[in-house]
């Protein structure tokens, strides 16, 4: 594990993932080892976000990949521009034991600096439209505000740069990514992940580590 992490969070990764591993509840797990260690809350959400049962995140590796030409590729929209996003905004982010970059954030929904926030969104477009021969699905959350004016803009930015595709609205994202045809998605969401059977593509990743080159710390346990 990257030294990022304290010696005492290494142990009790350990003792989190042992405890998944063996079959325990993830959220009574969690509280058990969070209070041993006296974590905060940012480093309880790194386990709960970063820690998955030793099957689980071998299983997850094995579906990331990359973008390949011809590809209809669904993008969970709010799930790649947080993590983009928290960065930016100096919130912890590292790669998780199943080989996903997570943030630590809690702001799903909530945008809390628009000038980031846009600059996430432009620079998600110029992603975009560097991956050519592709055609994208960018699902936004309806319940979340000002979603269908996103998607009307994204669509528009879209179409301007050349970029096959569009965004919409959806009452629920999470279903259109399990369930509807495609090559790739991208989502660290493992609950759409783990319903989900072709390449997953970890776009926050390929484009913090182009914009700003990063070095995120590996939670290895």
């Amino acid at each position: 594990m990257n030294k990022a992490f304290s010696d005492s969070f290494i142990q009790a990764a350990g003792e989190y993932l042992w405890m998944l591993s063996k079959g325990y509840p993830q959220k009574s797990s969690l509280k058990l080892v969070g209070d041993k260690f006296m974590l905060s809350r940012d480093m309880r959400q790194v386990l709960y976000r970063g820690i998955s049962a030793g099957d689980q995140a071998a299983m997850r590796r094995k579906m990331i990949g990359s973008v390949r030409q011809g590809d209809l590729v669904l993008v969970d929209t709010y799930n790649v521009l947080f993590t983009i996003n928290n960065y930016m905004l100096g919130k912890p982010l590292f790669i998780s034991n199943d080989g996903l970059l997570r943030d630590a954030g809690e702001m799903r929904g909530r945008i809390v600096n628009k000038p980031v926030f846009s600059r996430a969104v432009s620079l998600l477009l110029d992603v975009l439209k560097e991956w050519t021969g592709v055609t994208y699905m960018l699902y936004l959350d309806e319940p979340v505000s000002h979603s269908g004016r996103l998607s009307i803009e994204l669509s528009k930015d879209m179409m301007q740069m050349d970029i096959d595709g569009e965004a919409c609205t959806a009452k629920s994202p999470d279903h259109m990514l399990k369930h509807e045809n495609s090559d790739a998605i991208c989502t660290s969401d493992t609950a759409i992940i783990d319903h989900y059977h072709g390449r997953i593509i970890d776009l926050p990743r390929f484009l913090l580590e182009k914009f700003f080159q990063p070095s995120f710390p590996i939670l290895i346990v």
